[in-house]
């Protein structure tokens, strides 16, 4: 009976290693690329002025954190009625710079910082906010990608705290 025993646990030993050891097939790269795509688009809901776009983009139980202090959602139901007032401002115009992103090793979840400037028309003038900081996360859900959680923050000049 030990002898069956000592076999059987070296087996499973051995079942459970070969399996760690087994090369990475995902192409991280081409992930990245991917990732990066639909990073770049991400504000095309916004450019388009488009509610069902801006649905296909958010995970319903997403994270957004806004550049106001009130802007603090947790799901689409709570994020819809701000996304419904911005679609208002017109012709907005996005510009990002600086991006990092992080894939996950399976390939299915990306952690992106950027830097973007916004413009837009008011009564045929043009209003710019630069600099606004972004994080986010998206994931591939159903063979597309979502975004689960972003932050959008503008910094302010000097320190806010002194240390």
């Amino acid at each position: 009976m030990k002898k069956i025993s000592l076999v059987l646990i070296a087996i499973l030993a051995i079942s459970c290693t070969s399996e760690k050891s087994q090369p990475n097939t995902v192409d991280l790269l081409s992930i990245e690329a991917e990732a990066n795509k639909f990073i770049d688009s991400q504000w095309s809901f916004f450019e388009e002025s488009s509610l069902e776009k801006a649905k296909n983009i958010f995970y319903e139980k997403g994270v957004l954190i806004g550049t106001d202090k009130a802007e603090f959602y947790k799901n689409w139901t709570e994020l819809e009625p701000s996304i419904k007032a911005q679609l208002a401002i017109p012709n907005p115009k996005f510009q990002s710079r600086d991006r990092t992103t992080f894939v996950s090793e399976d390939g299915n979840m990306v952690a992106f910082s950027e830097i973007f400037d916004l413009s837009f028309q008011i009564d045929e003038q043009t209003m710019t906010i630069n600099d606004i900081r972004s994080t986010g996360v998206i994931q591939k859900m159903g063979g597309e990608w979502k975004i689960i959680q972003m932050h959008n923050s503008i910094g302010v000049d000097g320190q806010a705290v002194e240390y």
